[in-house]
């Protein structure tokens, strides 16, 4: 989906929600909220505003949805969102809720399309009230990671392959980049208020390579990798970097420095 193509798709929705009196404004969220940053695979995240006495029914139908006959698989979550995919393979993820339950989501950035009263309002009081990701200091940050590392291979050793991968690339990873940049690039606000992964190429694109070279190896080669990445990079920079317990690390997992 081009942006193009993604802002036509919005005026649809906007032009058909207007159509419906039940209806009291459009909200995008994610990669809506920021037109700089749609692309091909942007999708729509929309939060649905409606009256009180129609969020059942408009949670219960796609028709309110502009290509809603073409949707091939919906599905709605624990938390009342739903996702779903067009025979076409575009993406849309939305909310129903009314202003009430919109005062209550947790947003970082929105772009109303539609408002037929209180829905901006409401918006704002959602950003306002929303707590953002929250960080360690470094030198937790850094204990967690030599943590993560030891943890992560031990599950490995003993059989535990799954666990061990995704403590390694998903628990590790996080740590060493919430580390790096508060090391690296202290002072600096975080490209994704949520997602500690996401947008780590605006930052620094090399770095954010390697790092993702050391995911793509096996799990204890990638838990190996990010130990010898974060002493190449973070530790130069900075004098709290714990050199005892990386070699601790290296001891305990019989890697050779």
């Amino acid at each position: 989906m081009t942006s193009a193509a993604f802002d036509a798709y919005t005026g649809r929705l906007s032009l058909a929600a207007s159509a419906d009196d039940r209806i009291l404004g459009v909200v995008l969220l994610g990669s809506g909220a920021d037109a700089s940053r749609i692309d091909e695979w942007s999708d729509h995240d929309i939060a649905l505003i409606v009256r009180g006495d129609a969020v059942a029914d408009l949670r219960a139908s796609v028709r309110w949805l502009p290509d809603g006959e073409r949707l091939v698989a919906v599905g709605q979550e624990w938390h009342d969102g739903f996702k779903a995919v067009f025979d076409d393979g575009r993406v849309v993820e939305y909310a129903v809720t009314d202003i009430p339950g919109l005062a209550t989501f947790p947003l970082a950035a929105a772009r109303v399309v539609l408002d037929r009263g209180g829905v901006s309002d409401a918006v704002a009081g959602a950003i306002a009230s929303t707590r953002t990701r929250l960080v360690s200091a470094p030198d937790a940050l850094a204990a967690a990671l030599l943590v993560q590392l030891l943890v992560g291979v031990g599950r490995l050793r003993r059989g535990e392959r799954l666990s061990a991968g995704n403590v390694i690339r998903s628990e590790a990873a996080l740590s060493f980049i919430d580390l790096w940049l508060a090391v690296c690039h202290p002072g600096e606000s975080h490209p994704d208020p949520f997602d500690g992964r996401r947008r780590i190429e605006r930052v620094d694109p090399e770095v954010a390579r390697r790092l993702d070279d050391a995911m793509a190896q096996s799990t204890e080669g990638a838990a190996r990798s990010i130990l010898s990445l974060a002493e190449e990079i973070i530790a130069p920079a900075w004098p709290g970097w714990p050199a005892g317990g990386a070699d601790a690390v290296r001891r305990r997992l019989g890697w050779s420095t």
